[in-house]
């Protein structure tokens, strides 16, 4: 049985399973979707019983609103998520919040009907994969201990069938339900694959690079097809014992060969030699990659074989280009013109992605449709 690890708490669920479609860019969407949909319901149900009835579909839109924010801030290419902007919408959804408890009053109506704090607690299910537990437990404590005793005092005086400890408890279960389980959520996540990447990363990032058996191959073949040249002559001109303008020629000739072919080897980089053999092109007019560190490198090229081993993954598109910033960092971005299928088939691709992360900057992945991915290179 597992323990409860703290550091488990520090890191979001999209940071540790990116590619997951349960932490992926449409649950905002979905919540606000809900959001809207049951707060809309429930308003026009006590619309008898609300003084006010404008106000519990203005607490609606705030709500549904603040599940939107999130969507946006979580866009592909944006900076990461932090504590801030879960603020920003957990203090938007408990402004509806208050303001739909204000449309109460003076009015006695059902308090176990009470759509609002159930509205608060979508939005911390929208939070829930972009933010760590220890985050979303701090907001929530906050988010509670400011609106539910605000509340309480506003619809106390109207709601006759309940105690003050049962009206508490209505106003506050909701939401706290929401946080529990957020936290959790985000806790089961990253506990189940932190270790996985954790273990990858040790084999994936070393101080050597990694060299495969088909990149040794290939260069005992050009080795082999240099030397087959040389050789041959070579042994002529020690059985002759003479050299003649003939063999003069035609060593200035082969010197010119191994020459040309030395240096449009040397030209290679290590990237040009993870793609031969493969659809993969790359677009490196600076030779920038030959500048790339060892982790980098063996990260990159790791990224690379996974995509390109993946079933059911054309790659015959996938492409790899890096150009020189005016402050002399590289940007690198990969793209594969081909729709990735969701769940556990592109799940294996979470751990390469995480370990690349360690070793370059500014690391983004998109997946609005195509496979697109981009960081930079310091100087």
């Amino acid at each position: 049985m597992s323990t409860f690890n703290r550091r488990f708490t520090s890191v979001s669920a999209n940071d540790v399973d990116p590619l997951s479609w349960f932490t992926g860019q449409l649950v905002p969407l979905v919540f606000a979707a809900l959001n809207l949909v049951y707060g809309s319901t429930m308003a026009i149900v006590t619309w008898v019983q609300v003084g006010n009835p404008r106000l519990q579909f203005f607490s609606v839109i705030l709500c549904t609103l603040a599940c939107l924010y999130v969507h946006l801030v979580t866009r592909p290419l944006r900076p990461r998520m932090t504590w801030r902007h879960g603020a920003i919408a957990i203090g938007v959804a408990s402004v509806g919040f208050l303001i739909s408890s204000v449309g109460y009053v003076n009015i006695e109506f059902a308090i176990e009907l009470w759509w609002a704090p159930f509205g608060v607690s979508l939005v911390f299910a929208c939070l829930a994969p972009y933010l760590p537990a220890r985050t979303l437990v701090r907001l929530g404590i906050a988010c509670i201990a400011v609106t539910a005793p605000i509340a309480y005092l506003i619809v106390n005086d109207d709601v006759h069938h309940w105690g003050a400890v049962s009206t508490i408890l209505i106003i506050v279960a909701p939401i706290l339900t929401g946080v529990v389980a957020t936290a959790v959520f985000s806790y089961a996540v990253v506990s189940r694959m932190q270790p996985l990447i954790e273990r990858r990363s040790q084999t994936l990032v070393s101080p050597e690079v990694a060299r495969d058996d088909a990149a040794e191959a290939a260069e005992r073949v050009r080795l082999a097809e240099l030397t087959a040249r040389a050789v041959p002559f070579l042994e002529g001109i020690i059985a002759s014992g003479t050299v003649s303008a003939t063999d003069r020629a035609l060593a200035g000739q082969l010197a010119r060969r191994l020459r040309d072919d030395l240096v449009t080897q040397s030209n290679v980089s290590w990237l040009d030699s993870v793609a031969s053999g493969s659809r993969l092109v790359v677009i490196d007019p600076e030779r920038r990659a030959a500048k790339m560190r060892g982790p980098q490198r063996t990260a990159l090229r790791a990224l690379l074989k996974a995509v390109l081993e993946s079933p059911g993954i054309d790659a015959g598109s996938l492409l790899v280009e890096l150009r020189g910033a005016d402050d002399g960092s590289t940007a690198v971005g990969v793209s594969l013109d081909m729709e990735l299928p969701e769940g556990r088939r592109i799940m294996h691709l979470a751990p390469y992605y995480l370990t690349l992360g360690t070793a370059v900057q500014d690391l983004q992945w998109s997946r609005d449709r195509f496979l697109k991915l981009s960081f930079n290179l310091p100087d």
